[in-house]
């Protein structure tokens, strides 16, 4: 699998929150998928060691949500970083323009 480049620059960010996005919809629908198998195991499957294995996955639940919700948290870091640096050069280029207004025959 090919890594997308991640850059710092504004259409970086954006590239960055946008991959970010890609793949907590995918993980999000592989929980779901997971889910969906569980149930209709758990619907037939009974016994101590149905017990445990529900036991591990609800672990693993736990882990893939987290996984998730720190990819959402990557998200809102991203569009605060991005706007925030948008932002930032707004106002370097305004400065700029009006160190040129003020500087006569430049």
């Amino acid at each position: 699998m090919t890594m997308p480049v991640v850059q710092t620059t504004d259409p970086g960010m954006q590239a960055a929150a946008t991959e970010f996005a890609a793949k907590t919809q995918e993980f999000t629908g592989h929980l779901r998928s997971v889910n969906s198998e569980m149930a209709t195991l758990q619907a037939s499957w009974r016994g101590d060691a149905s017990n445990s294995f529900n036991q591990a996955m609800d672990n693993w639940e736990r882990s893939f949500q987290n996984i998730i919700n720190q990819l959402i948290n990557m998200m809102d870091v991203m569009g605060v970083t991005t706007t925030g640096y948008r932002a930032a050069e707004d106002e370097a280029s305004q400065t700029a323009r009006n160190f040129g207004a003020a500087l006569p025959g430049i």
